[in-house]
């Protein structure tokens, strides 16, 4: 059990494609060439930055050691070397990427329960995940929707709301049970 509190995680290296490449791309062109000149397309591009953020939301709140390739959280793109090894984007970065691994290192610097608590499946099936992590009185769940629709998620919770610290909306349970509206590709992370 000790181990799986102290893994290092990570969504890329330099050894791979960049993330943001992978997630919003799909699968590699065939020739060198062809990967060499690829850039997202603006839909490819959304894509891929919800999925980075919701991989990014499940790296900061996971057990172990949240660890990023540089360029990774300012949404550089690239398949294999020396594409996925370009230099950092000084200037060009995507702000509203950076806010949120910004953001959610703050969150885990700041909540003792992101870092060594009790870690509990709560679901796993589909494109939905969601997993608590507890440290002495305090509770957080991270809850994700991979599809692209929108769905609703219900889950147990024992205090009266729950507040996702990303967005700072409230939700407010009743009888015991949060009910979540969640976007397509979105995630929360609630106390």
């Amino acid at each position: 059990e000790g181990r799986f509190y102290s893994l290092v995680n990570c969504l890329g290296t330099h050894d791979t494609p960049r993330v943001l490449t992978v997630l919003g791309g799909g699968q590699a062109p065939a020739s060198r060439e062809e990967r060499a000149a690829f850039r997202l397309s603006p839909t490819q591009l959304e894509r891929g930055l919800a999925l980075v953020k919701l991989a990014a939301l499940v790296l900061f709140t996971f057990p172990g050691s949240p660890t990023v390739y540089y360029g990774d959280e300012a949404g550089l793109e690239g398949w294999e070397d020396p594409l996925n090894r370009g230099t950092y984007p000084w200037g060009r970065e995507n702000q509203d990427l950076l806010a949120h691994f910004s953001r959610l290192g703050r969150l885990r610097h700041q909540y003792e329960a992101l870092r060594q608590g009790d870690f509990r499946w709560a679901y796993t099936a589909g494109g939905l995940l969601a997993y608590t992590r507890t440290w002495e009185d305090v509770t957080l769940a991270t809850v994700t929707n991979r599809d692209p629709e929108e769905t609703v998620f219900s889950m147990p919770w024992s205090a009266h709301e729950a507040t996702d610290l990303l967005t700072g909306r409230v939700y407010h349970s009743a009888d015991g049970w949060l009910r979540l509206p969640l976007a397509g590709r979105s995630g929360v992370l609630l106390v």
